[in-house]
């Protein structure tokens, strides 16, 4: 090979990288800023005990839909988001909202295509292989922002993260933006669980990393000047955990669940002194968790509910616990579902204004389920009672 063509080809490397390396070196750097605290929320909802469940989405025929989140609008609409196709990964995978118009039981409207492969490529210049994790939440401004997972090669390895946002309650979106999150290949992350709002405005996004090892990491996301500036951190390194979910204490102090990758068989766990800028070594809990997604949400007196299946194999059922320790000791609550050779999994949690817990979950790979609650109906169970 010549000086000549050497020449060109690490010229054509630097343009390459020119784009992300810029847009990293740009990335904002964090600042000392604490989990936000709403002081004023209201007081938990502790009527009635009171536990309906209903399914979001329809019947898709041969194939199947996964990964569900759900939030509110100021205006008492839920928004739920999942992708579906022909089967994980599929060329035909898109993702899909559906609305919920308050004060209406069973008002879960058509689900609709919100990104297609077709779409994703079309918006982000980029050829894309396939559709992956998305997540939809609601900021304080009442904005709505999707974050999803595209792949141009290979599997979740080679994903990469996206953003959308729609300023009028989900009827129109923002192009799809690429989040540039190394100057460097840029690949590998992927997006499960419930935003943290901080204190400054910024967001703390559980994230994760799946390529030469396993780990997991937080998203930091921060609008400056109507642009979007993004940056990660880990949480931890190796090969064991993943799919963060945290939970804010205080404005300093949280805790971290993962999905447990390794020959241990139980959920992980870390804390924070510091607001996610450190870390302690995860450990594990003394939950059994069979390689399989977990959520965890804060309740009412600093308490922590945790979703997750319990077990060492098989996702064939779906378990509530709660901890009143931050998530030290646990005790079971209920289990929303059993039946032997099912799938209930990737369970996802939300309070609304009115503090009612809303769940949703995957299905048997065929559905979208939603199940709102109540803090009633968790200290029944507590008290081993029944409705």
């Amino acid at each position: 090979m010549g000086r000549r063509t050497v020449g060109i080809a690490v010229l054509a490397t630097l343009l390459l990288y020119a784009v992300p390396l810029w847009r990293w070196c740009c990335s904002f750097k964090q600042e000392p800023a604490g989990f936000y605290m709403n002081r004023s929320s209201p007081q938990p909802d502790r009527g009635l005990p009171r536990m309906t469940g209903e399914f979001i989405s329809r019947d898709p025929g041969a194939g199947t839909v996964h990964v569900a989140s759900i939030c509110e609008m100021a205006d008492g609409r839920l928004v739920a988001c999942w992708y579906g196709g022909t089967r994980e990964g599929a060329r035909d995978t898109a993702i899909y909202i559906a609305v919920h118009n308050p004060g209406m039981p069973g008002s879960w409207n058509a689900p609709r295509v919100l990104v297609s492969r077709d779409s994703a490529s079309r918006e982000l210049r980029r050829y894309v292989k396939k559709l992956g994790n998305p997540l939809v939440f609601a900021d304080s401004r009442d904005r709505l922002w999707l974050i999803y997972v595209t792949i141009a090669v290979g599997g979740w390895s080679g994903s990469s993260l996206n953003l959308k946002v729609s300023n009028d309650g989900g009827r129109t979106w923002t192009r799809s933006e690429r989040l540039t999150l190394s100057p460097f290949l840029n690949v590998s992350e992927l997006v499960r669980n419930n935003p943290v709002q901080m204190s400054d405005g910024s967001l703390a996004v559980p994230i994760y990393h799946e390529f030469l090892g396993k780990f997991p990491e937080i998203l930091w996301v921060r609008e400056e000047s109507g642009r979007f500036k993004v940056r990660k951190t880990r949480i931890a390194g190796g090969s064991s955990f993943i799919q963060p979910s945290i939970v804010a204490c205080d404005s300093s102090r949280a805790g971290a669940f993962f999905r447990s990758c390794s020959d241990t068989k139980a959920i992980g766990r870390a804390t924070t002194r510091d607001a996610g800028t450190t870390w302690s070594e995860p450990h594990h809990l003394d939950l059994p968790n069979p390689d399989s997604a977990v959520n965890a949400i804060s309740l009412s007196g600093g308490r922590i509910l945790l979703a997750f299946n319990d077990g060492l194999r098989g996702r064939e059922n779906l378990q509530l616990s709660l901890s009143s320790d931050r998530g030290i000791t646990w005790q079971r609550v209920a289990r929303i579902e059993e039946d032997e050779g099912a799938e209930f999994s990737y369970p996802y949690m939300m309070q609304d204004s009115r503090r009612q817990i809303h769940l949703v979950y995957t299905w048997n790979r065929k559905y979208i389920k939603h199940v709102v609650f109540n803090e009633g109906w968790i200290n029944l169970k507590l008290q081993g009672g029944s409705e």
